[in-house]
Order: structure tokens, then C-alpha cells, then sequence
């Protein structure tokens, strides 16, 4: 069982979330700079592997949420991730910049779209050109991730080796993004409909008050989504979407109050269209909220990991 630290007291941060304790995981790799060329302090990733067995390891390689501007690569949203070491995969979970807000009231630019979206994509190919150093099967990557997160591994998915949305000086321009399995947990989508969403549905926060966020898909795209859907529909995953996209496995609850339920419906309808039913396992579940611990339950879990067994052969 994973085991967590304890959040710190008086943090200004109203959202933060427990750290996991990775101490009892005795093989792993922390830290990992993965743009060494062009070292950053977000660019990092932590690598974990099963207990036993040589590999190659198929990997997921996991992406934290946070609106696009918080969260961390060992926060508790890894922590579900973590029973696939049980499964066989080795486990991944990536930083990347974040368009967190700054002193004088305005978001770093640095992490509006598309950096974060290099960047991940420039952890695939990190992984890929060191998967032997690090025991991970290079033909049976799987993204995997929830929330803002749930954005990332699809849009990293569906636009691998496009070079529109590459920064091939990131490092590592001979190697390829393609990943053979993506899982998407309650992500955000289109940019439009999120922004909407977020204006007119207010967070209520476990006391009852009511908390008006920014509009976390504005700031991540840097305009208002709505008076600039061209700039959106260039953002949104399933713009991205060919024939090429790999097997994807969405979940998404239907009483989620943070990222709509339309947004997964839109994609997994996308997917359809342009890939065929097989490509694309869609679940919604009633009464699930935004980051629902049922998610995380061992059944369902079981569930992901089987598929993802099964998807990468």
C-alpha cells in the first residue's frame, strides 16, 4: 500500500494534495532530467519498477492534473498508478512546466500550450532512446493520466511525431512519441466547452462555500477560449485525432463539477469516427465526481491494468 506525507500546515496553497512515500520501492529512479540538453527544473521524471523480473517492463507513463497550472509528479494522483507495479509495468510519472500563477497576479507564460505539451512528448522520447539503461520496453508505452492530465496523454497520443506540435530541440529528435495505449480519466477537452463549463459552474468547497476559480482553460490557452475557437480547435485533443491513434481507454463521471462530461463524449465520439469502435473504451459513470475515489478502487483499477495487458499484447 502506498503510503503518503503529511501535507504541511498553513499552506497557502488551498489545493494541495499529500506526497506519495516512495521509500518502500526499492527500485526506482528520481528526479530523472529528461531534456538534458536544455536542463529546466519542471522537466523531470520519476521512473519505478516491478519488484521482480529483468524486463523489459511495459511502461505507463502517467501525467499529473491540476488545472495546467498545479499538481506534481509525486502527488497522490500517481498513486493508482502504482498498482500496476503489481501488474508487470513499470511506472513513469512526468513533471512539465506548469502556467502557475505568479507574484503579481499573472500566469508564467512558460507553461501555456503547447510547452507543457513538448514537453511530455519530449519524455517519450527520452524513455524511448533510454529504455534499455532503465529496463522499459520501448514497443509497449502507454500514456496514461487524469484531468489536465487526461489532456496531456491524449493530445500526446494522437499528435505523436506530428511536428506541429513537437520541440524537436528538446532533445532526442531520432526517436519516435508513438506510445501504443493512452487512458484518460476524467480529462479536459475541448477548450471551448471547458471554457464555458468553468464560467458557469462555481466549485463548492468542502465547507459549502462557493469558490470561483480562474478559468484554468483561458489561462492555459492564453486567450478566451470562446472569442478565439480557431486557436482552441488547434489545442483540443481530438483535433489531433487520425487513423493512426492509438487504443484509448476514457472514464469520466457524469456529476463531475471541475471538467464536463461532454468533453470525454466528444473525444470517444471522435476516436469512433475516425479509428472505428474497437479504438476507444468509453465508461461514464453516474453520481462520479471530479477525481472520484472510486476511480482509484482496486476493481477498477484491475480493470484499466487488464486492459492495458491486453492492449499492449
Amino acid at each position: 500500500m502506498i503510503k503518503f506525507k503529511p501535507i504541511e500546515p498553513n499552506s497557502a496553497n488551498p489545493f494541495q494534495m499529500p506526497l506519495i512515500d516512495s521509500s518502500d520501492i526499492t527500485r526506482k529512479w528520481l528526479d530523472v532530467d529528461y531534456t538534458p540538453d536544455k536542463p529546466h527544473p519542471m522537466r523531470k521524471l520519476d521512473i519505478y519498477l516491478p519488484e521482480r523480473g529483468d524486463g523489459p517492463f511495459p511502461t505507463i507513463i502517467c501525467i499529473h492534473g491540476g488545472a495546467f497550472w498545479a499538481g506534481a509528479k509525486d502527488d497522490m494522483q500517481v498513486a493508482a498508478y502504482f498498482d500496476g507495479l503489481d501488474y508487470g509495468f513499470a511506472i513513469v510519472s512526468v513533471e512539465q512546466r506548469l502556467c502557475n500563477q505568479l507574484p503579481d497576479g499573472s500566469y508564467n507564460p512558460d507553461g501555456l500550450f503547447p510547452n507543457p505539451v513538448y514537453d511530455y512528448k519530449a519524455a517519450i522520447r527520452f524513455l524511448r532512446a533510454n529504455a534499455e539503461k532503465y529496463k522499459l520496453d520501448p514497443t509497449r508505452f502507454a500514456t496514461a493520466g487524469g484531468s489536465a492530465g487526461g489532456y496531456h496523454c491524449t493530445i500526446a497520443a494522437a499528435a505523436a511525431d506530428n511536428h506541429a506540435l513537437s520541440d524537436w530541440t528538446l532533445g532526442y529528435a531520432d526517436m519516435s512519441e508513438k506510445v501504443q495505449a493512452a487512458v484518460n480519466w476524467f480529462g479536459v477537452g475541448d477548450l471551448v466547452v471547458q471554457s464555458k463549463f468553468t464560467d458557469d459552474t462555481p466549485m463548492i468547497m468542502p465547507d459549502g462555500t462557493e469558490f470561483k476559480m480562474a478559468n484554468y482553460a483561458d489561462v492555459f490557452l492564453g486567450v478566451n477560449a470562446r472569442e478565439h475557437p480557431e486557436l482552441a480547435h488547434f489545442a483540443n485533443p481530438e483535433t489531433w485525432v487520425t487513423e493512426n491513434m492509438p487504443p484509448i481507454f476514457i472514464q469520466h463521471g457524469i456529476a463531475d463539477e471541475i471538467v464536463p462530461v461532454e468533453c470525454s463524449r466528444l473525444l470517444a465520439k471522435t476516436v469512433e469516427r475516425v479509428c472505428g469502435k474497437e479504438r476507444v473504451l468509453f465508461e461514464e459513470f453516474e453520481g462520479y465526481t471530479h477525481g472520484d475515489m472510486r476511480f482509484n478502487a482496486p476493481d477498477n483499477t484491475k480493470k484499466v491494468f487488464e486492459w492495458l495487458k491486453a492492449t499492449l499484447k
